[in-house]
């Protein structure tokens, strides 16, 4: 079947891919505390109205605070 597709036809099904897998993806990077509450309304809606569901609880959930430090803090470090 792969041998069959064209460069452009590849390129559209990576892009597909990309874009269905968005929500994840933005969760993983916010360090949402749910993480795995997203993926798996993610991939249950993967074609569907859950697919925004999982998008908006990706930008919106709550993140991980206690993993967060900031840039100029050594790590271990007291904050005071």
């Amino acid at each position: 079947m792969l041998s069959n597709i064209s460069p452009l036809g590849l390129l559209f099904v990576t892009a597909a891919f990309l874009l269905l897998i968005a929500p994840t993806v933005i969760a993983y990077r916010r360090k949402v505390a749910r993480l795995w509450l997203v993926v798996v309304v993610n991939l249950a809606g993967i074609t569907g109205v859950l697919w925004f569901v999982a998008l908006y609880m990706a930008m919106t959930m709550r993140t991980r605070a206690a993993d967060i430090t900031p840039p100029h803090v050594p790590k271990g470090a007291a904050l005071s």
